[in-house]
């Protein structure tokens, strides 16, 4: 790793860590950290991009900021202006620019949360692989594009959230044992589309910070069946993820909406990803509460009787908390 030290003589200015996420890695400066008074440490370069695992080390470590050369300041000004949310909202980008900025979000964040995780290496590529298989598919015709799009502008949690969830069902589906390749990738993509009905909801009814009224919940409630309108006919998205979207808030009590459906009338892969689902809003930070840790969010679902699959709790509670205090997550 490259140091410069003070008697070099290079003019640095601080920047805020938080400010290099939800921007390309293709940055056109070099970026710094401090290790001392006068020495700093050459971290990312703009031959090789921001690496956004390391980016999300930094973050989860608690480093605040980092620093660009003087020199640099305009260049590091005008990237950051162009942010993923400014293409997304850009009517002037093209469909391939879009695309190239929602892989850079999607690998941001499965970064952040892997790092979070500390999940094995190669679980981790072969999970980044499958999810950017999804994005790319997503893109394969018009209406499936106009889908990832909504999914990405209707706000970073929606899109984060879906990422978990997509990552989750297949931990869970793995753990299983009853599932093929085939399968675990369905059950995935049923993760990662679960709430796409969301979009169709206002955002601020998705990030209240207070709890939601009477009608707020009912109207919350219909994004099961604005999901499943809104991929039905679309050829390249399997029957098993149509049943996962509607059916991923049924409960075996048959307390769950939109049907009311009881015990082994759910769809099994949609059980997988309503328990991830509930795991994946616990450990997220959200307006109205801190994000629990993963003991607290395992313990919360433990005690939610009737809502999840029993044998599923006791699955995920096995996989997720056996690991936790070694700080690793089986798959």
């Amino acid at each position: 790793m490259e140091t410069i030290r003070k008697h070099e003589k290079v003019q640095f200015f601080s920047i805020d860590i938080e400010n290099l996420r939800n921007i390309s890695k293709d940055i056109s400066f070099d970026v710094f950290l401090k290790l001392g008074e006068g020495n700093y440490a050459h971290v990312f370069s703009r031959t090789s991009g921001l690496d956004y695992k390391r980016l999300a080390q930094y973050i989860q470590k608690g480093v605040k900021e980092l620093y660009i050369k003087e020199e640099d300041r305009e260049l590091y000004e005008a990237f950051v202006a162009t942010t993923i949310d400014f293409i997304l909202e850009n009517p002037e980008a093209t469909n391939e620019k879009k695309l190239a900025a929602i892989l850079n979000m999607t690998e941001q964040n499965m970064s952040e949360l892997f790092v979070q995780l500390n999940i094995p290496e190669e679980t981790a590529e072969n999970t980044k692989r499958v999810i950017k298989n999804y994005v790319q598919l997503m893109s394969d015709n018009p209406k499936t594009l106009t889908i990832l799009l909504k999914l990405v502008s209707h706000g970073e949690y929606l899109y984060y959230h879906s990422i978990a969830v997509a990552v989750f069902s297949m931990f869970i589906g793995r753990a299983t044992g009853q599932f093929n390749k085939r399968m675990l990738e369905v059950i995935g993509l049923g993760g990662f589309l679960h709430d796409i009905g969301c979009t169709q909801l206002p955002k601020e009814l998705l990030d209240s910070p207070s709890e939601l009224t009477p009608g707020e919940w009912k109207l919350m409630h219909s994004h099961t069946k604005l999901g499943l309108t809104m991929i039905e006919g679309t050829q390249n998205i399997p029957d098993e993820v149509r049943y996962i979207v509607y059916q991923h808030h049924e409960e075996p009590s048959g307390s769950g909406y939109p049907n009311g459906l009881k015990g082994n009338s759910i769809f099994y892969p949609a059980k997988i990803v309503a328990l991830a689902d509930g795991f994946s809003a616990l450990i997220s930070r959200r307006p109205f509460r801190a994000a629990f840790s993963l003991e607290q969010a395992v313990h919360i679902i433990q005690s939610e009787k009737g809502k999840y699959d029993p044998n599923l709790v006791r699955l995920i509670s096995s996989v997720f908390l056996r690991h936790a205090s070694k700080g690793k997550l089986a798959a």
